[in-house]
């Protein structure tokens, strides 16, 4: 056991106050509206820190990737930063989605194609993610026992159990708990104390790194990576295989097109108070995701450092003896920089790392059961439906699905061998539902021509190709291979490649993406003509009807006069913003695009001139540290405002007057509206099944 009493102490804490927020916030729980989306009264500070949260699998899977690839993925990452940028300050997506008002993605899709496009993006939506989220708890059961150094049987009398099932037991339990009691509000109150305590003793653990561990022994260690494998110069990097460039651009393309496609956490995405909420939580995200990234990275190339320099080899033995003693390669994977913490955290830092990264894990696991159960009765059983359910029986499918997601997780968990790096696995689980989605969403947010018709042949196309991926994945080494070397008998390829499919899940992920987005555009274009009425399912216009759209539908309104209001609302400077937003707004504007210019600036240098090694030290060591000054003020500032949003929160829980009828259910009138353009005439669903 690693754990001193102290550290017990902290996290059994950890664990009260969680309790206590949870049992104290249940009781605002008043209707489905509520368990689904927090009756969509979320500030932007609350959605910022509570939804930005990567937990364990997160941690584990950028360390991961870190101690495989070191800094260069970070470079090459700042290629996207103006896609990003602009995506941020636009709200694309998020935007016209939170103007839809719809409680999840599927009952969007059902308002702009129909109820049967709904169930079955519901189903495959539903699939791909409770796949995804099936080694969640697995990683992070694993990381508690390596890092709390638990063996791994636990004897019960003359019974013999897995540590590995009890502890995921126990912490799905506990997410449960939170999941089942208080829904988003739950959900949303506890992930964001944990977001915070997160980024607090994350700027505590980075300095400690510091002054356990200087930069030029890091930088040293770095230094010991074969030539074209370079963990300190991106543009060294040819023969690093997975986490190359290609990784980083297929990534900024899937961050385009998927924008908000993937429903781990499709309540806060119904949540915000109003789209421009939603909009303005997003860009605070850019400044949280830089601070806490640089923050955590120190960790994974310290331990690089220590486990390949000779001056750390009596450091490095035991971490070493640990590591080596894992059997599944894919555990030691995952498992090595946990174990380098174990070994050099002292009392009480233990502690303190482990209550980060279990909240963390309580964060997003509570976040994705309650995701993919709700998505589960929303958009595949209440399709099949001719009458909406009452509230009391729809509470009680809510929560039996949810448990149902954990049940399904923990026995994933125990016996799914995972084959790939955990973000290759995402990838290509994620492909399932995300080759096809992004072409559905986009187009039916921002394209009046796009089809039901085109939509149904897009997400099929998109899902089989990235479901025939992951099952490719899994059977190529112990089945394909042999099968088809007895045909090949000493084929130079298949043996070169017989331990791991040649295309990786990123690279399937793609394919899928390129063919879902040709197959929605052809189809549309070549179907019947017809135009959608975006105003009526967006609210805009003649048909904002509600507080929480009329504030959008005034800056649509407000159509541009020259070239300057153009400019400006294209990039996202709508007139809504007030002047503290304004500020924000350039601040982000200004930060990221600064970090963009030495993007290219150095790359055009280098293949102009050649950049020196000492430039590198310089460079990283220059972005750390901003990173962690950076971590300490957005701890200060996001602790106030989530404060704030909360307090607004329970205020507004308490005086708000709910409307059963607010379920997911889509009515005939707000039912998808085409009208066909003259000459053509176009047969579609009609509603005669929603309810009235």
């Amino acid at each position: 056991m690693n754990l001193h009493w102290i550290d017990w102490s902290i996290i059994v804490g950890l664990f009260v106050a969680l309790t206590w927020l949870t049992l104290a916030t249940k009781k605002y729980v008043r209707g489905v509206a509520d368990f689904l989306a927090a009756n969509r009264l979320a500030g932007r500070y609350l959605l910022c820190v509570s939804q930005g949260l990567g937990g364990s699998i997160g941690t584990i899977a950028g360390w991961e990737a870190a101690y495989a690839a070191g800094l260069p993925p970070a470079w090459w990452a700042m290629m996207g930063i103006p896609v990003g940028l602009l995506m941020g300050l636009t709200g694309f997506i998020v935007y016209r989605f939170r103007q839809t008002r719809a409680l999840t993605l599927a009952q969007f899709l059902e308002m702009r194609y129909s109820r049967r496009f709904r169930f079955v993006a519901g189903l495959l939506c539903w699939i791909s993610g409770v796949l995804n989220f099936g080694i969640f708890p697995a990683v992070t059961a694993r990381f508690i026992i390596y890092f709390f150094g638990l063996p791994q049987i636990v004897h019960i009398g003359p019974i013999d159990l897995s540590m590995l099932a009890v502890v995921m037991a126990l912490h799905l339990g506990f997410c449960l708990f939170i999941a089942l009691n208080g829904g988003q509000i739950t959900i949303m109150i506890t992930d964001f104390a944990q977001g915070v305590l997160g980024l607090l003793i994350g700027v505590a653990l980075t300095i400690f790194m510091v002054y356990n561990f200087s930069w030029s022994d890091i930088y040293a260690g770095l230094q010991m990576a074969p030539v074209n494998k370079s963990m300190i110069d991106p543009f060294k990097t040819s023969q690093v295989t997975d986490f190359n460039i290609w990784f980083f651009l297929i990534g900024i393309f899937g961050g385009i097109y998927n924008a908000r496609s993937w429903q781990g956490s499709s309540g806060f995405n119904a949540a915000p108070k109003t789209p421009h909420e939603a909009k303005m939580a997003g860009i605070l995200g850019t400044w949280r995701g830089f601070a806490i990234s640089l923050a955590m990275m120190l960790i994974p190339l310290a331990a690089y450092a220590v486990l390949h320099l000779a001056k750390f080899s009596d450091m490095a033995a035991p971490i070493l003896h640990d590591i080596n003693a894992i059997q599944d390669p894919n555990v030691r994977s995952q498992m090595t920089v946990p174990l380098f913490l174990s070994h050099i955290l002292p009392v009480g830092m233990m502690g303190l790392f482990a209550a980060v990264i279990i909240s963390g894990s309580n964060a997003v696991d509570d976040t994705y059961i309650h995701a993919w159960g709700t998505i589960f009765v929303q958009d595949v059983v209440m399709p099949l439906r001719s009458k909406p359910l009452s509230p009391k029986v729809h509470m009680l499918l809510l929560k039996c699905s949810i448990a149902g997601v954990a049940v399904f997780g923990f026995f994933f968990g125990l016996w799914f061998p995972l084959k790939e790096y955990i973000l290759m696995f995402f990838a290509i689980t994620g492909a399932i539902y995300l080759g096809g989605a992004g072409a559905v969403i986009i187009g039916g947010l921002y394209w009046r021509r796009g089809t039901t018709a085109a939509a149904y042949v897009a997400l099929i196309s998109g899902s089989v190709l990235g479901f025939g991926g992951m099952v490719i994945q899994q059977v190529w080494s112990p089945y394909i291979v042999p099968f088809l070397l007895r045909y090949y008998q000493g084929n130079a390829w298949l043996l070169a490649h017989a331990d791991k499919f040649p295309i990786n899940g990123q690279l399937m992920y793609f394919y899928a993406m390129a063919v879902a987005l040709l197959s929605y555009v052809l189809v549309s274009l070549l179907g019947p003509r017809q135009i959608f009425d975006l105003d009526r399912m967006l609210h805009r216009g003649k048909y904002a009807a509600t507080d929480d759209v009329k504030e959008a539908a005034k800056a649509d309104s407000m159509a541009p006069r020259n070239w300057r209001q153009r400019f400006a609302n294209a990039i996202g400077l709508t007139p809504e913003l007030r002047h503290g937003d304004r500020i924000l707004f350039w601040a982000t504007f200004g930060w990221s695009m600064g970090w963009w210019g030495i993007f290219v600036i150095g790359t055009t240098w280098h293949l102009s001139f050649g950049l020196p090694e000492s430039s590198w030290y310089w460079y990283w060591w220059f972005k750390i540290w901003l990173g962690f000054v950076l971590a300490i003020a957005c701890g200060i500032w996001f602790l106030w405002g989530g404060m704030r949003d909360a307090v607004q929160l329970i205020k507004d829980l308490r005086q708000i007057v709910r409307d059963d009828r607010d379920d997911g259910t889509v009515y005939t009138k707000e039912a998808a509206h085409y009208t066909p353009i003259a000459g053509h005439h176009h047969h579609r669903e009609e509603k005669k099944d929603a309810p009235k």
